[in-house]
C-alpha cells in the first residue's frame, strides 16, 4: 500500500460520516480492488448504502421507541421534567411486557419441526439422512434458541434477523446458524416479498476494533489503519437518531457535529479503542450465466466450471447446460472510500445468507412494525392519568381571603398534608377542596387503557391464566381462541421465515458436506444412535448428501398453545366413548397434541401395539415392508385361532345334541339358546366363553 495522508473532511450529505478520517490520496496500481472499476462499484454501493439508511430512518427511529417501551423507558425528557418540578415520580406501569412476554413464551414452548421430503423415489433415504443431520446441526447450534430472539425482535420492533452460512474453522461445525440484531441491518425498503427475493442489497453495519479489522483483511491494513478513530461509544451504536429531523439535537461548543440530548445513558461513555466501521453489502447484479439441467442432483444450478461433480455429469453426458439471464449474488465489504472485498456468493442457493423473521408491514411503504407500536398511545396514556390521578388525591385546592394567613407559604404546604394544621386570621373565610370526582374519572379511563392494550394486542387475560368473568369452561377457550387468533399473523411469518431458512441450510449441507462424518440421530434421547455420512464403501459412498436434493418442509403446528391443549381434552373425550377397537387406532394421533414429555416416544410405542405406522411414511418402502410382515404374521395368528375356535364350536355343538337327545321337553328352549350361542362365536370371538358357560350349565340340569 502507499502512503496515506490523514485527513479531516466532511460531507454535508451525511452527517456520521463528519469528522472521520479519511485518506486524500490512494495508489490504484498496487491493489486490484483500487481500480477505477472497483472505485465506480464502491460509489454505487455507498449510494445504496446512503439510500437505505435515509430512507429507513423513521421507521428505524420508532422502532427503536418501540424496544424502549418494552424496557419500561416510557417517559418523554419534557414530561419527565414536568413530574419533578411538582415533585413526583415518573413512574411507569407497564402492561406492555407482560403481553410481549407471553407471545415470546409461546413461541418457545412451541418450536417448530421439520423434515427434509424427497424429490423423487431413490432420493427417500438421502432425504432422511438430511432430516437427521439437519436436527443434528440445529441442535449443535442451537438454532431453537437463536430463531426465539429473531422472533423476539419481530415482535417488539416490527422484523428480526437470522443468518446461515459456512464458517471456515474446521474446528467447528461447518454451517453456523445465528441471531443478528435488527440494528445491524438495512435492506431495500423498495423490495416488498417477505423473504426479500426482489431486493437488490442488503446491509449489515457493524463497529470493529481496529486490529481485528487487519487480521480478517490484512492486505488492506493500511487502509484500515487510516479509516480508524476513537469515536464515542453512543455514536457507534445509534446512528438512526442521527437521521431523524424530529430528534432533539443540541449544538457542542467545540465541534460541528450535533449529538442528541441524552440523560444518564449508561453506555454514553468514551470510548478510547481504534475501531472501524465495516459495511458487508450482500447485492445482486444481472449476468449471463449457465444452467444445468438433466441431472437431478444439479438440476436449476448455476454451472460452475471449478465444480468437479458438474464437470463430471457434463462429460458423462448425465447433464447439459443453456444460457440465461439471472440475478447473482454478490458480497462486498467496504469501509469508509475503500473497498474491502467484493466476491461472487460462495453459496449455489444464490440468495442472501440473511432471513427476516417479519411482524407487520405497514401497507403504505412496506416498513416493519411490531406489536408494541400501537400499543404505546394507550400505555404513555395510562402512565399519565396514573400520575395525574395521584395528584389530584393527594392534592388540596384552597380558596381563602388575601389576609387570612399571616404565612401564606406555611398555609400553602400545610394545606397537602394529612395532619396539617392551618392557623388563620380570625374571621377569614378559608375552603379546602379535593376534586377526587376527578381523580376517579381518570382512574377509569386508566382501565379503558389497560383493556385495550390487552384486546388490541390479542392477549387477554385468559391466555395470561388470570381470573375473569368467564366462569364455564366453553367461555374462557372461546375468548381464548380469540386472544389467539387475533396474534396468528406474527406466527405464520415465523414459520414462512423457518421454512426460507430451512430451505437454505438444506442447501448448503447438499453443497459443503462433502466429507465423512459421524451424526448423532437426535429423535430418541433414551438411545444415543449415530449416522455415518459420506462413508466411502466398496460399493460407493454410503449416505451421500451432495448425491440428490430435497424439499425441506415445516411440519405443521398449531402455535396457540391453549387452543392445542383445548383439541388435546376434545380428542380424549371423544376416544373415551368409541369402542375400543377404534379407541387404540386413535390414541396415536391424540398423544401427538398433547404436551406430554416425549410424547413422539410415547406415540411410537402405541402405534407398535395398535399397528398403526407414523404419519408421511406411508410411502417408505421399509416402513411398507415390515407393515406388510407384520399383517401376515397377524393373519396367521388369527387364521390359527379361527381353527381352534371352529374345533371348539363343532365340540359344543355336539355336547348340546347329546343334551337334546336326553333331556326334558320343557328344557329344550334353553339348549336351543346355548346352541345358538356356540354357533355365533364363529362371528365373535369374546362370546366363546359366554357359550362355554352356557352349554357347561345346561349339562348341569
Amino acid at each position: 500500500m502507499g502512503t496515506f495522508e490523514q485527513v479531516k473532511t466532511k460531507k454535508a450529505h451525511d452527517p456520521i460520516e463528519q469528522g472521520q478520517i479519511l485518506p486524500v490520496e490512494y495508489n490504484s496500481t498496487e491493489n486490484p480492488l483500487d481500480s477505477e472499476a472497483n472505485r465506480a462499484k464502491l460509489r454505487k454501493l455507498q449510494d445504496w448504502w446512503y439510500q437505505a439508511r435515509q430512507a429507513l430512518s423513521a421507521s428505524r427511529f420508532q422502532m427503536a421507541i418501540d424496544e424502549d417501551f418494552y424496557d419500561g423507558e416510557q417517559w418523554r425528557e419534557e414530561d419527565k421534567d414536568v413530574l419533578e418540578a411538582r415533585g413526583q415520580l415518573a413512574q411507569v406501569f407497564n402492561l406492555i411486557k407482560p403481553t410481549i412476554d407471553w407471545l415470546i413464551g409461546t413461541e418457545k414452548r412451541t418450536r417448530i419441526d421439520f423434515k427434509v421430503h424427497p424429490r423423487g423415489e431413490s432420493d427417500r433415504h438421502p432425504a432422511e439422512v438430511k432430516t437427521q443431520l439437519l436436527k443434528f446441526v440445529s441442535d449443535v447450534n442451537r438454532t431453537g434458541y437463536h430463531r426465539s430472539r429473531g422472533f423476539a425482535d419481530a415482535v417488539k420492533v416490527g422484523v428480526g434477523w437470522l443468518e446461515d452460512g459456512i464458517r471456515g474453522d474446521e474446528t467447528d461445525e461447518l454451517l453456523y446458524s445465528r441471531y443478528e440484531s435488527w440494528r445491524h441491518m438495512w435492506y431495500d425498503h423498495l423490495a416488498v416479498e417477505r423473504d426479500l427475493s426482489d431486493a437488490r442489497y442488503i446491509f449489515r453495519s457493524k463497529w470493529t476494533d481496529l486490529d481485528l479489522a487487519q487480521a480478517m483483511f490484512p492486505e488492506r491494513a493500511a487502509a484500515l489503519q487510516a479509516c480508524a478513530r476513537s469515536q464515542n461509544f453512543y455514536f457507534e451504536q445509534n446512528d438512526e437518531y442521527f437521521w431523524n429531523t424530529d430528534y432533539a439535537y443540541r449544538a457542542n461548543e467545540n465541534a460541528t457535529t450535533p449529538y442528541p440530548i441524552i440523560l444518564d445513558d449508561a453506555f454514553n461513555v468514551d470510548n478510547r479503542r481504534d475501531r472501524v466501521r465495516l459495511i458487508e453489502c450482500w447485492y445482486r447484479q444481472p449476468e449471463q450465466v449457465q444452467i444445468m439441467k438433466g441431472n437431478p442432483a444439479m438440476k436449476g444450478l448455476m454451472f460452475d466450471k471449478e465444480n468437479p461433480f458438474m464437470n463430471q455429469a457434463l462429460q458423462r453426458g448425465t447433464a447439459s447446460l443453456y444460457d440465461t439471464h439471472k440475478m447473482v449474488v454478490w458480497c462486498a465489504v467496504f469501509c469508509n472510500d475503500y473497498l474491502l472485498q467484493d466476491v461472487k456468493s460462495p453459496y449455489r442457493h444464490n440468495r442472501f445468507p440473511f432471513v427476516p423473521i417479519w411482524c407487520y408491514r405497514k401497507g403504505r411503504d412496506n416498513s416493519p412494525y411490531g406489536v408494541i407500536r400501537n400499543l404505546r398511545d394507550p400505555q404513555e396514556d395510562l402512565n399519565k392519568r396514573r400520575s395525574k390521578a395521584l395528584y389530584i388525591l393527594s392534592s388540596n385546592r384552597m380558596i381563602a381571603d388575601s389576609d387570612a394567613f399571616e404565612d401564606w407559604d406555611n398555609a400553602i404546604e400545610e394545606k397537602d398534608r394529612p395532619d396539617g394544621a392551618l392557623k388563620k386570621r380570625p374571621g377569614a373565610d378559608v375552603r379546602i377542596e379535593n376534586d377526587t370526582v376527578l381523580g376517579s374519572e381518570h382512574i377509569t379511563i386508566m382501565q379503558l387503557d389497560a383493556d385495550f392494550i390487552q384486546n388490541s394486542s390479542g392477549v387477554t387475560e385468559e391466555n395470561l391464566g388470570r381470573e375473569t368473568n368467564a366462569i364455564s369452561g366453553k367461555a374462557i377457550l372461546a375468548k381464548q381462541d380469540q386472544g389467539s387468533l387475533t396474534s396468528m399473523e406474527p406466527f405464520d411469518n415465523l414459520r414462512f421465515a423457518t421454512q426460507i431458512q430451512g430451505e437454505n441450510q438444506n442447501s448448503l449441507i447438499e453443497q459443503y458436506y462433502t466429507v465423512e462424518k459421524s451424526v448423532r440421530i437426535t429423535e430418541n434421547p433414551e438411545a444415543v444412535e449415530f449416522m455415518e455420512i459420506n462413508k466411502p464403501t466398496p460399493e460407493g459412498v454410503e449416505n451421500d448428501i451432495t448425491a440428490s436434493q430435497g424439499d425441506f418442509i415445516v411440519e405443521s403446528q398449531d402455535f396457540r398453545e391453549s387452543i392445542r391443549i383445548a383439541m388435546f381434552e376434545t380428542i380424549m373425550a371423544t376416544i373415551e366413548k368409541l369402542p375400543p377397537e377404534v379407541s387404540i387406532q386413535l390414541l396415536d394421533l391424540a398423544i401427538e397434541q398433547s404436551d406430554l414429555p416425549k410424547k413422539d416416544i410415547i406415540a411410537d410405542r402405541i402405534r407398535q401395539v395398535s399397528g398403526q405406522i407414523k404419519p408421511g411414511t406411508e410411502d417408505d418402502p421399509e416402513v411398507t415392508e415390515a407393515q406388510e410382515k407384520e399383517r401376515i404374521k397377524a393373519e396367521r395368528g388369527e387364521a390359527m385361532e379361527d381353527a381352534e375356535m371352529m374345533a371348539r364350536v363343532a365340540e359344543l355343538q355336539a355336547k348340546a345334541k347329546k343334551l337334546i337327545s336326553e333331556t326334558e321337553e320343557n328344557n329344550l328352549e334353553k339348549l336351543g339358546k346355548a346352541i345358538e350361542i356356540a354357533i355365533a362365536t364363529v362371528l365373535n370371538k369374546p362370546l366363546v366363553k359366554a357359550a362355554d358357560s352356557l352349554v357347561k350349565s345346561a349339562e348341569a340340569g
